[in-house]
């Protein structure tokens, strides 16, 4: 390879590793603007080396390219319990280098196009992603304890106020658990499913209004699954 084709390569390598570290950088991730740069430099001159070797092998020194940014991929991922931090980072990092050997490779349109997508994928697919998140958070929802005391001669109406309140605002009663405090008072325990628990409230409003309503009471518990579970989301990852 002579030097002004090196110099173009390296340069053009240098510009695409600096938009992908600036977009890290500008987003203050763990890995930034110079490691970006340095790993793509570092595939770059690795692969560019193996111009110089006889036999000329490129494709053995570029797979040890790919295995060296594995262990440094691995040193960016954090686990914190449930919870995985810098895969995203890890995947970036694994792309810069494959941008760098391209570059060496004289690959430069390859490598530009690639550049791009992984903005994109940095850039439009989080945006993406994120809406996918919040229309998941929406679909969850809540098991909520109502519990209900009254007089005995009342029953019936307290049930019927809630039956109806209920169906007012489309909610669903998993079960409802009766029993005697005294000869004149009974509990009431419904267990509701609702994604929105301020509507809760209203439902407590309109129940302990009605007369003979000695005491009531509600307590949300762990959100639940329904269609949806938590997937990729980013950099939760970071």
């Amino acid at each position: 390879m002579d030097l002004n084709t090196f110099l173009i390569r390296i340069i053009v390598c240098f510009i695409l590793s600096f938009l992908i570290g600036f977009e890290r950088q500008y987003r203050h991730r763990m890995v930034g603007l110079r490691t970006n740069v340095l790993v793509s430099i570092g595939a770059f001159l690795f692969v560019t080396a193996s111009y110089g070797l006889v036999p000329n092998d490129m494709s053995r020194i570029a797979a040890q390219v790919v295995s060296g940014i594995g262990f440094l991929g691995a040193g960016v991922i954090l686990r914190n319990g449930s919870k995985i931090k810098g895969l995203n980072t890890a995947a970036t990092l694994w792309c810069v280098a494959s941008i760098g050997v391209l570059n060496a490779c004289g690959m430069l349109i390859e490598a530009t196009v690639g550049t791009l997508l992984v903005l994109m994928s940095n850039i439009l697919l989080r945006l993406f992603s994120l809406a996918i998140m919040n229309k998941v958070k929406k679909m969850q929802k809540e098991k909520c304890i109502l519990r209900i005391s009254c007089k005995n001669d009342i029953e019936v109406v307290v049930r019927t106020s809630l039956a109806k309140s209920l169906e007012m605002h489309d909610l669903s009663l998993q079960s409802l658990e009766r029993s005697e405090i005294t000869k004149q008072e009974v509990k009431l325990k419904a267990i509701i499913i609702t994604g929105r628990p301020n509507i809760v409230e209203e439902i407590v409003k309109n129940v302990s209004a009605e007369p003979g309503v000695t005491s009531i009471s509600f307590e949300h518990k762990k959100q639940i699954e329904t269609d949806s579970q938590d997937s990729d989301n980013d950099d939760s990852e970071e």
